[in-house]
């Protein structure tokens, strides 16, 4: 008898998963997620790896997803705690012959399913491959042969077809007879606070559901003739497709986005700005194969390069720019829009990332780490790669990028509309940077931690 465990990770849908649709050739079935207790601890960055606004968005994720389950016969039980552990004593407790995933870049993945075929020799591990557009295998080149730009991906990859999506899995195989009891009592360590929702900004509802009305919205309107002119908008809600919290924790799939984008161009217009949004898909996709070919060099100071950033950790002027209180007004109203909403414009987390780095001079990987915490549409190897990018430490042949802050008010928000909507008392703008002596400052620090 086929008995499986689908661990689900980054893939809460129930069309185009070709997990779940493996996972439906078993005789019984058992379908779990794991809250892990290492996500809402600080790092060696001073962040979690996941916030109040994304642990609330998640969570709409898994009751959409846990909705779509009950309807086909099944059932999302969350499980808190540590990972390997919880997936362990589940494979022993139920005889579980075969668990099914997600495959995902992620180091810490990956370091989880090495030690799963460990502990859990007898039990076959498949690793599906869903997160990206295209598969390992219809790749012209080996991971390790990826070109160290994206505009030559961009060229190699331009005649391979992208995959259809599957259908709507409609039925699913029976639970264990002795089901596991719903957790009713969340453990201490789960922040359990009421969610406090900002009182402006755009907010995103979790799940397939919500996911697949968005796409269809978003391309029943004009807005993806137009993309290429407003991208770089700092505030409104067409500025950009608004997909990526959605597709960050796998409610909808790349290959749902390019095959809708395509409808859209054979049904309305193809334009330059409908490329430029395929465009976006594939520096994402760039991005999730460049983290599975350079790994751990991923979250490293030196990132990619040969030689480490001259930049440090100055814990005041950290600090200053998480809360928004730099001298400079339009980083600080990105910042505070980030911390209280969950989500910021790509031009707004250049804008940021460059700050932290070329004018305040701090390691780039605690601003990385404090977007991970933060950012509801949260990618692994699409934030680490864009700060990597942005530190000069990245793929980029030209060394990083230094937004001049002064040009972009003047360009993206010269009548100073933005900035009044995020920052709420300028006073506190008029204290100085730093509080210390510059001698005691720490020293530069190189280590690759």
């Amino acid at each position: 008898m086929k008995r499986s465990l689908y661990f689900v990770t980054k893939d809460l849908r129930i069309n185009d998963n070709l997990a779940l649709k493996l996972a439906s050739d078993s005789e019984q079935l058992l379908c779990v997620f794991v809250v892990d207790k290492k996500w809402f601890k600080p790092s060696k960055y001073q962040s979690k790896a996941l916030g109040d606004n994304r642990w609330h968005f998640l969570q709409s994720c898994l009751s959409d997803f846990n909705r779509s389950l009950l309807a086909i016969g099944q059932q999302l039980h969350i499980v808190y705690g540590d990972s390997l552990s919880v997936l362990v004593d589940l494979c022993q407790q139920y005889q579980i012959t075969d668990l099914i995933k997600t495959r995902l870049p992620g180091t810490n993945e990956n370091r989880l399913m090495e030690s799963l075929a460990t502990h859990m020799p007898s039990v076959a591990i498949h690793q599906v491959e869903q997160f990206t557009l295209f598969e390992e295998s219809i790749l012209p080149f080996a991971i390790k042969e990826l070109p160290g730009s994206y505009s030559k991906f961009k060229k190699l990859m331009s005649n391979i077809i992208v995959p259809e999506p599957l259908s709507e899995i409609n039925s699913l195989p029976n639970m264990f007879n002795q089901w596991l009891a719903p957790t009713i009592n969340r453990p201490e360590w789960l922040n359990n606070k009421p969610y406090k929702e900002a009182q402006q900004g755009h907010y995103f509802d979790g799940g397939e559901h919500e996911a697949l009305e968005h796409l269809k919205s978003y391309f029943s309107s004009d807005a993806p003739l137009t993309y290429k002119e407003v991208r770089n908008e700092l505030d409104g809600f067409q500025n950009s497709t608004k997909l990526s919290p959605w597709l960050g924790y796998g409610c909808i799939s790349p290959r749902q986005v390019f095959h809708t984008l395509t409808q859209f161009e054979l049904q309305r217009e193809k334009n330059s700005s409908t490329q430029w949004i395929y465009a976006e898909l594939l520096w994402r996709e760039y991005f999730q194969w460049l983290h599975f070919k350079v790994g751990e060099k991923t979250y490293q100071f030196k990132g990619l390069a040969t030689s480490y950033p001259l930049t440090s950790f100055y814990p005041e002027r950290f600090t200053k720019w998480c809360l928004g209180l730099t001298p400079y007004p339009l980083v600080n109203a990105c910042m505070n829009e980030l911390r209280l909403t969950g989500y910021l414009s790509n031009r707004g987390r250049q804008i940021v990332a460059s700050c932290l780095v070329n004018e305040l001079s701090v390691d780039w990987r605690f601003g990385a780490a404090w977007f991970e915490e933060h950012l509801i549409d949260y990618d692994a190897a699409v934030n680490w790669g864009n700060w990597q990018y942005i530190a000069g430490v990245g793929v980029d042949p030209r060394g990083g990028r230094h937004f001049n802050i002064q040009k972009q008010t003047a360009l993206y928000d010269p009548d100073g509309l933005y900035q009044s909507k995020w920052i709420e008392d300028k006073a506190l703008l008029n204290e100085p940077l730093d509080s210390v002596d510059m001698a005691d400052w720490p020293l530069l620090n190189i280590n690759n931690g």
